[in-house]
């Protein structure tokens, strides 16, 4: 099927000037985001998504949640300083609470077997033990494409402790925070490590936001306001690239063909899919390389909803574990009613399999692992989980850096490509794997295209 309705440049009705048409394929945040700033600026938009609901990472759940609450079962956490995530909050007045004021405790088992439990004590082994990386790289600036940066960057996290000698308890620390990297020692890139750190700030001491009534209500202002033709369950499979126009070539999830044209295109493709959309003619042999690159976290989440108090009523109400369970939290504030609480879990790297594992078994078995907090016993009303690494339109909970990776390819992944540009959180050089880089890419990627209409 061809749609020969998208050949001719619409007239705005309001003035009668053409007006250019984009398609942008990818209707997770940072697709939406390019979206609803290009049709804010009168461009005639088409959003393209291959899975039937729009939001991608970012997954709200609320099948069989008690009392108006819910899960989420991606994306969910807005530091303080991501402006632009406060912004489009404001934009469409949306109540942003704040959470988890304690931060997380990390619990960890010791060389001599036993249970450790602290705040800061991962962060602060981790910091001292890169403190010379830390160093070499404030002296390249943060230069991604100095030799020095580049040469930390070789590394993992596992060969630079082993080089350190690191005792067991290191080694401990480095596998509680899983969670927050989704990646093991042995695939982070220690670079990662140096560049989270560098500012002096630990992640557990950073003030955290979440979305009043849950992350879909942004997705669902974005798509209202946005306005664009929405295409769902539609797969891009080729972009050819013309001196005067793009044509993508597209399947529908009963095998069926489309054509479409537009004058540009912006991919908001997770790395993992982009890989697999074929480009005529082909992009820079260096682009494609830095795109199959890209490695992104096996992630496994889980949203309980409990009778229980859970652990609403304590006051560490986040801890980051070096067990199967991975990380876990509280995720009743700011929610409706005070007689059901929600746990999130979130398993990273090689702890996702096991959460996996433990979901099949029941979530009761979940919250009966927590019977060191005085959870276990408490029924459960609801539960939903994903693995993001079993999702082929993701691959993968979020983009990390790895030893395989070079730093100095960080800006092929965002370079536009004649008509067409690119976005997503593994664009971002500086909020890579947050909800804000996907929002801040798709702002980049409108930008470039207002730039040369």
């Amino acid at each position: 099927m061809t749609f020969s309705d998208y050949r001719w440049h619409p007239r705005c009705s309001a003035c009668g000037m053409q007006r250019n048409r984009v398609l942008v394929c990818g209707g997770g945040l940072a697709g939406l985001v390019a979206a609803h700033e290009l049709a804010r600026a009168r461009m005639d938009v088409t959003l393209v998504e291959a899975r039937h609901r729009l939001g991608g990472r970012m997954w709200t759940v609320r099948q069989g949640f008690a009392g108006g609450q819910h899960g989420e079962l991606g994306g969910e956490f807005i530091d303080a300083g991501h402006e632009h995530m406060h912004a489009l909050a404001e934009r469409f007045h949306l109540e942003l609470v704040p959470v988890l004021q304690g931060g997380f405790t990390h619990r960890f088992t010791s060389a001599s077997r036993r249970i450790e439990v602290s705040r800061t004590r991962p962060w602060e082994a981790l910091r001292e033990s890169v403190t010379t990386l830390i160093q070499r790289y404030t002296e390249a600036d943060g230069d991604v494409s100095a030799d020095a940066v580049r040469d930390i960057a070789r590394r993992s996290l596992r060969q630079w402790l082993d080089e350190r000698g690191a005792d067991a308890d290191l080694y401990a620390m480095a596998k509680a925070i899983r969670g927050f990297f989704l990646a093991d020692a042995e695939e982070l890139s220690v670079l990662q490590v140096v560049e989270q750190l560098a500012d002096g700030e630990f992640p557990s001491h950073i003030q955290m936001f979440r979305i009043a009534g849950g992350t879909d209500r942004l997705i669902t202002a974005l798509a209202r306001e946005t306005g664009a033709r929405t295409m769902l369950g539609h797969m891009v499979r080729r972009i050819n690239r013309l001196p005067d126009r793009i044509v993508a070539h597209l399947t529908d999830d009963r095998g069926g063909l489309h054509e479409l044209e537009a004058d540009s295109a912006v991919l908001a493709l997770p790395a993992s899919t982009l890989r697999h959309v074929e480009f005529v003619p082909a992009l820079p042999h260096a682009q494609r390389r830095a795109v199959g690159a890209v490695t992104y976290g096996r992630s496994t989440k889980v949203a309980v909803q409990t009778t229980s108090p859970a652990l609403r009523v304590r006051r560490a109400r986040a801890f980051a574990t070096d067990t199967a369970l991975g990380a876990f939290w509280d995720a009743s504030e700011g929610q409706p009613s005070h007689s059901h609480s929600v746990v999130h879990f979130l398993a990273g790297g090689s702890a996702s399999p096991q959460l996996q594992r433990r979901v099949r078994e029941g979530a009761n078995g979940l919250l009966g692992d927590l019977c060191w907090l005085g959870v276990a016993g408490a029924s459960v009303s609801a539960s939903h989980s994903v693995t993001w690494e079993d999702d082929p339109l993701a691959g993968g909970g979020y983009a990390f850096g790895s030893p395989d990776f070079d730093p100095a390819w960080r800006p092929l992944l965002s370079r536009r490509s004649d008509r067409v540009v690119f976005a997503g959180e593994h664009t971002s050089d500086d909020y890579q794997g947050y909800m804000e880089g996907a929002v801040r890419s798709g702002m980049r990627a409108a930008g470039e295209i207002l730039q040369t209409r």
